[in-house]
């Protein structure tokens, strides 16, 4: 920047304050700031020349504020030509100017200010206020705010000489996974989902705190835009912030590399020790037939059943040799119960690789949808299930009326079917009931015999299904009794290394990444021995309705 630029920007105060005592709001006293530096640039820029840089910046910002005063009102515009140099006349430089990169520089820098420098700035020049009186509204010391007065000068100084282009990295994309409950708005999905902005500053912000400054300057957007957007974050508890202020993405994310690394040594160890694995999960299964309930299950039923037992049995037994005691999900402010964890993919990595071996993947664990109403004789419906590739649709909840109406309404639709009860009578969501029959065609809950429309799944009342979770955790303690020493040592060196300032990840998901396909490549090596699923040929979900009766 040459001394004639310089010049400009040394009556950058004396603006601001001229500004904020024309105008009814900060932000207009900003703009109006703004527009009088990009025209004095502009006007510098086609080689005019400013002998008097104070009453031409003043003028200029009068001329500007009461042309905008004029437009407000639909009063015509009048500009003084004397004030303004020969600028009128230039309406086509101006205008391309005001498109430069230089002219963007003005606007990104004086914007770029933490919220700390900008509220102390904001309040000295544009509402007058003192020194002392900021530092008592503020509840800081006055050497704090005049520390920050003079750190927002030279940033807003600094910024405009160095007019330096940077190179920002290409983004990423990150998906939040969470278990437990989520919140009264979709939270945690919702803090980013369709968001690349807010994924992309938590994925910055993860492998060590910064301030909002700094996040604004790796991704490249002025931090008066990045604030929001890290509030919110920081409010939804995805983001804490320090004592420093400074932020920090409070969750563990994992990339692609983390399970294609260890992806190997899963299906190794599954088929190296699956007879171990099946003696404890055939007696399970073997268990379950004999069952006076499973008698009344057709064969499609009493396949889904165990495939249900099975991963939940293998679920159980992985947790359990993983974490530290029982997982209890924190209750958070947005109303919800959950713990989150994120999976990283940068803008151009190749998934080929990784759909291909997705496909040993048990999608998202298990999965209860809990209703508690009265509700045609039920107190309480649960759809619990796990969602796979193998003979299942992967996501079922995507199918027909959507993400949404499938957790609001799908037990209650199935109990419908169940019971014989007519869904539009029910108060079931027309979006449910108009897909049902592509929950026929392409899910496996439901299926018509006959024309007749009947739940393909198994249905039972809540005694039957603790006793079912009874057979489920013996097979999960023979599985220890089996495998205990085995798994242990090929947990060990296994979990995922996470930033020194994370301490508060729970420790099953360090080992999420070196765990998450070895119940179906159990699963998988069972059917390809003809132990598990035999004959299915037809979407088979591990899904099932369980209810409790109104109490009489």
């Amino acid at each position: 920047m040459d001394a004639e630029h310089q010049k400009i920007l040394d009556h950058y105060d004396a603006l601001a304050r001229m500004a904020r005592a024309r105008c009814i709001s900060q932000t207009e006293a900003e703009d109006l700031v703004a527009d009088t530096m990009l025209a004095a640039f502009s006007y510098l820029h086609r080689g005019g020349v400013i002998e008097h840089p104070k009453s031409w910046l003043a003028n200029t910002l009068m001329h500007l504020h009461n042309s905008a005063l004029r437009r407000k009102y639909r009063d015509p515009v009048v500009v003084g030509l004397d004030a303004l140099g020969d600028m009128a006349d230039e309406d086509d430089e101006d205008e391309a100017y005001s498109h430069s990169e230089e002219a963007a520089e003005v606007r990104r820098v004086l914007n770029d200010l933490a919220s700390t420098t900008r509220s102390v700035l904001i309040r000295y020049y544009y509402n007058g206020q003192s020194v002392a009186e900021i530092a008592e509204a503020l509840g800081i010391p006055e050497g704090t705010v005049k520390s920050r007065l003079h750190a927002g000068r030279v940033q807003v100084k600094k910024g405009l000489k160095q007019m330096e282009q940077k190179k920002y990295p290409l983004a990423a994309t990150l998906e939040i996974v969470w278990s437990g409950r989520e919140g009264q708005n979709g939270e945690p999905t919702s803090l980013v989902e369709g968001d690349l902005i807010a994924q992309n500053l938590l994925l910055l912000a993860y492998h060590a705190p910064v301030t909002v400054c700094e996040l604004a300057d790796m991704i490249g957007i002025p931090t008066v835009y990045i604030e929001p957007i890290v509030k919110k974050l920081t409010d939804g508890e995805l983001m804490t912030r320090t004592e420093g202020n400074r932020y920090y993405a409070d969750f563990a994310i994992f990339t692609p590399e983390d399970a294609m690394s260890r992806f190997d040594g899963q299906l190794a160890y599954a088929k190296q020790h699956f007879e171990e694995f099946w003696c404890a999960l055939g007696s399970m299964t073997d268990d379950l037939r004999a069952l006076p309930y499973t008698a009344g299950l057709n064969e499609r039923q009493k396949q889904k059943l165990e495939r249900y037992a099975v991963l939940h049995a293998l679920q159980k037994f992985i947790i359990g040799m993983t974490a530290d005691g029982k997982i209890q999900a924190p209750e958070r402010r947005d109303g919800g119960r959950w713990i989150a964890h994120g999976w990283s993919t940068p803008a151009e990595y190749d998934w080929t690789e990784h759909r291909e071996k997705s496909n040993w993947c048990v999608l998202g664990g298990h999965r209860t949808n809990w209703k508690k109403a009265d509700f045609f004789g039920t107190s309480e419906l649960s759809l619990c299930e796990f969602d796979t590739p193998f003979w299942d649709h992967p996501n079922r909840f995507a199918v027909g009326a959507g993400y949404r109406h499938y957790f609001d309404g799908i037990a209650q639709l199935l109990w419908c079917v169940e019971k014989g009860i007519d869904p539009s009578e029910a108060g079931i969501h027309s979006a449910l009931i108009e897909s049902i029959p592509k929950y026929v065609e392409h899910t496996g809950l439901l299926v018509r015999e006959c024309g007749v429309l009947k739940v393909d799944i198994p249905v039972m009342d809540k005694a039957t299904f603790r006793a079912l979770l009874g057979r489920i955790d013996g097979a999960v303690s023979e599985l220890r009794r089996l495998l205990k020493d085995s798994f242990d040592g090929f947990l060990k060196g296994s979990a995922v290394r996470l930033p020194a300032h994370l301490t508060g990840v729970p420790r099953d998901l360090l080992y999420m990444p070196a765990t998450a396909y070895i119940a179906m490549a159990v699963v998988r090596e069972a059917h390809a021995r003809g132990l598990h699923m035999q004959g299915v040929d037809y979407c088979c979900p591990p899904v099932i309705l369980v209810y409790e009766k109104k109490p009489d």
